[in-house]
């Protein structure tokens, strides 16, 4: 059996939503283009139905992909674990040792990973080093042949964003 990956709470609402979005409003606008388009005649020299339906191809595969996340995902509130340790959901303050560098990072899953927001992967080899680091922890942490060393400065609850 497949282990079923881990999602914030907040991760998930917003994957709910883009797929509702999708469903409800962007399929039914590109299906309704893409009849008024069949309409004009020719369809293999359309470009407004090849573009509607390379649209519809688009949102389909998009849905299909946000519905295995939202039947799939093991749903974690992080509000209601423990971050007194590295956990899933944490906001992590590191200090790069070597550099002097002070540099955060968001423990999530897989899918909600965004390394221009610092929001790192449970399954990354930094995020799965982190887990369960307490404060104070040094360790070392190598990318192919470069060793990194850290301090663990701080770990909190990481505040989400309600999704809207």
């Amino acid at each position: 059996m497949q282990k079923k990956e881990l999602i914030t709470e907040q991760g998930y609402f917003t994957f709910v939503k883009e797929f509702k979005n999708l469903l409800e409003k962007e399929k039914p606008y590109w299906v309704k283009e893409k009849e008024i388009a069949a309409q004009l005649g020719d369809r293999s020299e359309n470009a407004e139905y090849i573009s509607a339906k390379e649209q519809i191809r688009n949102i389909d595969k998009r849905l299909r992909f946000l519905d295995k996340i939202i039947k799939t995902a093991q749903v974690i509130n992080t509000y209601e674990i423990p971050h007194i340790k590295v956990n899933f959901g944490s906001i992590v303050e590191l200090l790069d040792i070597n550099s002097d560098e002070v540099k955060s990072f968001i423990i999530v899953g897989t899918y909600e990973t965004k390394p221009s927001e610092n929001k790192i992967s449970n399954k990354s080899p930094l995020g799965k080093t982190l887990l369960g680091k307490e404060q104070g922890a040094e360790f070392e942490f190598r990318i192919n042949d470069n060793i990194f060393e850290y301090e663990v400065l701080s770990i909190k609850k990481y505040i989400f964003k309600k999704a809207e």
